[in-house]
């Protein structure tokens, strides 16, 4: 991962500034989000998140790709409240992946595979797609609509971003920008549905 383009990440943005989005579906790659979140020391409010990353079109879906422990019930409760307030939630559960070392397992999950079918699926009825990682095995899938009617924005921490997925993407944010709108002022979970088709 490059931690050097943050001038590419400026002249991305100014392409989104204000751009008309259409229909709009996101898909949250959710390990780079909680990276993210602690990076910038926040507790992301998701309601909040989808306003700010679909401000000038329609949202159809909202894709939050995640790892789960069964027995985290608090992880639990926060993904039946992210179903009940409109995304759809792909999860797997971890497992743990030995390492080189033989130290301590890690514990690790793949959506590659999930996120490129949805996503080419999805464009079909969309004019925009929003992806939300730093993950560099995505540049082929953006790649994939650079032909296409089909806008790419990519929304992710420009720090731990690569520099192959800047160089496929229409438009990107940085989502230390985002900090301040999408934090949340309250602990607890409060109802509010965005609308999704």
């Amino acid at each position: 991962m490059r931690t050097d383009n943050k001038a590419m990440f400026n002249e991305l943005s100014l392409y989104s500034t204000g751009q008309e989005q259409g229909r709009v579906s996101v898909f949250i790659d959710a390990a780079h989000v909680f990276y993210a979140a602690s990076t910038l020391g926040i507790e992301i409010d998701y309601s909040k998140l989808v306003s700010q990353l679909v401000p000038h079109g329609q949202l159809l879906r909202a894709y939050f790709y995640t790892g789960v422990d069964p027995k985290n019930m608090k992880q639990q409760g926060f993904l039946l409240w992210m179903k009940r307030n409109g995304y759809r939630v792909i999860t797997k559960e971890i497992t743990p992946k030995e390492n080189s070392d033989m130290v301590k397992p890690q514990r690790s999950v793949d959506f590659c595979v999930e996120i490129t079918a949805d996503m080419i699926e999805q464009a079909t009825f969309c004019d925009t797609v929003i992806l939300v990682t730093g993950d560099g095995r995505f540049a082929r899938l953006l790649q994939h609509f650079v032909h296409s009617s089909t806008r790419t924005e990519l929304v992710s921490l420009q720090s731990i971003t690569s520099e192959r997925l800047l160089n496929e993407a229409d438009s990107a944010i940085d989502f230390a920008s985002l900090k301040d709108a999408i934090a949340k002022r309250q602990i607890t979970y409060k109802r509010s549905r965005f609308n999704a088709a």
